[in-house]
């Protein structure tokens, strides 16, 4: 009996993989030529060359070949399955790329379309040590009613690849924009010093850059002849009462004194006195570092000049370069993350304080600029920094970003439909993230497969229910 059946075998094979006197098989409608190299295979990379002819002999080029190799589950040992690397020589002919981990017996898989020509199917099996290969074909498998691009497999064959599944489901999103950026100081916090009259320097208090002031604290001593004067003629306004005219140049003179930037203090000090003061003292407007300074002792210090620049380092301003692509995703306001690369992972909080409202022509980036706090004055001008800023999208349909296969400009899902059936479908996302955004192509509730996205497109390669990675 069991020879009956090995002959009934050996005749259905031989009825399916017909080869002609030249070597060719038949592949539906075209002869395929194929050699191994080396051969006999080896447990390593191999290559299958393959010569694809029309059946007067004509060479089809810009066919589309999927490729799988496979070894069925034996025993504890789980099934082993991949894909080649495809590349067209030209006239005709194809080399197959593909890995084998061991010796055994191993079924490559060919799905061949050409155009003008219907899909078909060719296996190969080789055995690592032995020269040659089997031949048989495969009767495409009958669509099944889930309609175009269902393939099947059994259960345990999904749980064997590792198949698992995902709802599709309506979940809160947050996307993530990555950049890097430069540290500023930041302008609001930022005071100078500059005389309104002409003066020259005697004495200097804050003589380097770099150096920490607080406020009112004394920078200078300035000799001005112009200032003189006008308190001179503030004190004669103030002993001449009763002139008519006398509280108006009085005030005049006050004012004067004011604009010139001296306090209530002062003047008190020059009405009680009733002497003129040729010298005064300049002390810093604010807390802070002295960022730049333009002044030493025994100099002329011309009014409107800038003789010190302090600025508060406590709090400070990231200027990031983002894509053009994040520019819809950036606003005000948004919580934003700094990172030093040579910190050892120190982060600070801070926030997006605005979004310039031009793109860079040459870069094409869009420019946000952050403010952080730095009490520890860690962070220096001019340092480089990474930051992160979160964006939430609200409550939107999505999937796991491992539910969804990259072919060219488009994304598929593996839908599940039913016990051992999947269905590849199309996908039309929007924003990407560990969960990306589904516009179109999924149902809310509806599985996904989340693992073995690869080998099921191989699958669906060789069964026509995606399109193939590439042209080769």
């Amino acid at each position: 009996m069991k020879s009956v059946i090995s002959i009934a075998v050996l005749v259905l094979l031989a009825a399916c993989a017909k080869e002609d006197a030249s070597g060719a098989l038949q592949a539906g409608d075209m002869l395929v030529r194929a050699q191994l190299d080396p051969n006999p295979p080896r447990a390593g990379d191999n290559l299958l060359r393959i010569h694809l002819t029309d059946a007067q002999g004509k060479a089809i080029d810009g066919a589309q070949i999927g490729f799988v190799y496979d070894m069925p589950a034996m025993g504890a040992m789980p099934e082993m399955k991949g894909g080649g690397d495809v590349k067209a020589t030209g006239g005709g002919k194809y080399e197959i790329t593909y890995p084998l981990s061991m010796l055994g017996d191993w079924t490559l898989i060919l799905g061949i379309d050409a155009p003008g020509h219907a899909h078909s199917e060719l296996r190969l099996k080789v055995s690592p040590s032995r020269k040659g290969y089997a031949v048989e074909t495969r009767a495409a498998m009958p669509p099944r009613e889930g309609g175009a691009g269902t393939i099947e497999l059994t259960p345990e064959r999904q749980q064997l690849i590792g198949v698992v599944y995902a709802r599709v489901d309506r979940r809160p999103l947050t996307i993530t924009l990555r950049a890097s950026g430069r540290v500023q100081v930041d302008e609001t916090q930022v005071s100078e010093v500059v005389l309104k009259y002409d003066a020259y320097v005697e004495k200097l208090f804050v003589d380097q850059t770099g150096q920490r002031v607080n406020k009112g604290d004394p920078l200078l001593t300035v000799y001005s002849p112009e200032l003189l004067s006008a308190e001179r003629d503030y004190l004669v306004a103030l002993r001449t009462p009763g002139v008519p005219g006398s509280e108006q140049l009085v005030r005049a003179a006050e004012d004067r004194l004011r604009l010139w930037n001296l306090g209530d203090a002062q003047i008190a000090r020059l009405r009680k006195g009733g002497t003129a003061e040729p010298r005064v003292t300049i002390r810093s407007p604010a807390d802070g570092t002295v960022l730049e300074k333009s002044v030493v002792a025994g100099t002329r210090a011309v009014g409107g000049n800038m003789l010190y620049r302090i600025g508060n380092l406590g709090r400070i301003w990231v200027v990031a370069d983002l894509f053009e692509s994040d520019a819809p995703y950036l606003d005000a306001g948004l919580p934003a993350t700094l990172t030093l690369p040579f910190a050892g992972g120190h982060s600070l909080k801070g926030t997006v304080e605005f979004v310039y409202p031009t793109v860079d022509e040459k870069t094409r980036s869009v420019r946000a600029r952050l403010a952080f706090p730095n009490a520890r004055l860690s962070l220096k001008p001019g340092m480089f920094a990474d930051v992160r800023i979160d964006v939430p999208l609200g409550s939107r349909l999505s999937v796991p970003d491992d539910a969804l296969l990259a072919s060219g400009e488009h994304r598929y899902a593996f839908v599940k439909r039913g016990e051992g059936a999947l269905q590849a479908r199309e996908v039309k996302i929007g924003a990407l993230g560990d969960y990306d955004e589904v516009l179109a192509g999924l149902s809310e509730g509806e599985e996904v497969a989340t693992q073995a996205t690869f080998l099921l497109s191989s699958e669906a390669q060789l069964r026509s229910a995606l399109p193939r990675w590439s042209t080769p």
